[in-house]
């Protein structure tokens, strides 16, 4: 449901070992609870993602103090402005202009 929501592709956005490039998490707007979707806003924000398999060890000892009924009316509110800042997103082209001709014109061949 999350990735048909937010029309992304992640397998596992649940599993805490995540790294991002420091410019990249510099780049994207933050809020409380981003955590859970850093991968898909990375990629609203054009930076690519890699996913890597890791393992999986059970628990050994006490008692998650997570479960649906206490996280899922903010994670679902969170997911739905997250689909709405995609929705939203403006990309304005940016041109430097160096003297009186643009970066792009004065590197052109005359």
């Amino acid at each position: 449901m999350r990735n048909w929501i937010s029309q992304d592709q992640i397998r596992d956005t649940g599993c805490s070992l995540k790294l991002f490039r420091a410019e990249a998490i510099r780049s994207i707007p933050l809020f409380e609870g981003m955590h859970r979707f850093l991968p898909t806003l990375l990629r609203y924000h054009g930076f690519s993602v890699i996913e890597h398999g890791v393992s999986h060890h059970p628990r050994t000892r006490g008692t998650s103090k997570y479960g649906v009924w206490n996280r899922a009316f903010k994670a679902t509110k969170d997911l739905f402005a997250v689909r709405w800042m995609k929705k939203r997103r403006l990309v304005i082209p940016v041109r430097e202009v160096v003297g009186s001709q643009s970066v792009a014109d004065a590197a052109r061949p005359a």
